[in-house]
């Protein structure tokens, strides 16, 4: 028997080239009538100032004041990301419903499994731009350690020169 595909977890860095992969997803979703969690990560910031702030002058209004900025933030890429879903889905095209926006902080991988985990997943999308060979073996590459972290499958669209 094939695996039910109900729910996918498509990755996105919103990055204008990354259009292939959301339009495999919703090709996916209506394929296999299943619903889209449409899911951008935001990398925690990671600068020496950041550091120190965190382990210095944390008071109560500096978290605040931080969790009101990636309000904000959150805010602006959910508009984007409307704003995509908007001009991106054809009118012609029937989801079973609208993508759910999931915007959440913290390292891409970690969140990509976390979520697809937590929202019971059948299929995870997510584009993969290639990058040179050096700095896979050193880095690494987000799509690459979602593959390594979840049993999940990941259906990886490449996005080189698009």
């Amino acid at each position: 028997m094939l695996p039910k595909v109900r729910a996918i977890v498509y990755a996105s860095d919103i990055a204008e080239g990354s259009r292939p992969a959301f339009r495999m997803a919703v090709e996916q979703a209506v394929r296999h009538e299943a619903h889209i969690i449409f899911l951008h990560a935001i990398e925690p910031p990671v600068t020496d100032a950041d550091a120190m702030i965190r382990d210095y002058l944390i008071s109560q209004a500096q978290l605040k004041h931080t969790r009101q900025l990636m309000d904000q933030y959150r805010a602006k890429i959910e508009q984007r990301i409307s704003d995509f879903l908007e001009s991106e889905i054809p009118s012609d095209i029937k989801l079973k419903q609208a993508p759910q926006i999931e915007v959440r902080i913290g390292k891409p991988d970690t969140v990509i499994v976390d979520v697809a985990r937590n929202q019971n997943a059948d299929l995870i999308v997510m584009g993969d731009r290639g990058g040179s060979t050096a700095s896979r073996i050193f880095l690494g590459s987000t799509t690459q350690k979602v593959i390594q972290q979840t049993s999940i499958p990941v259906l990886i669209v490449p996005l080189k020169g698009k």
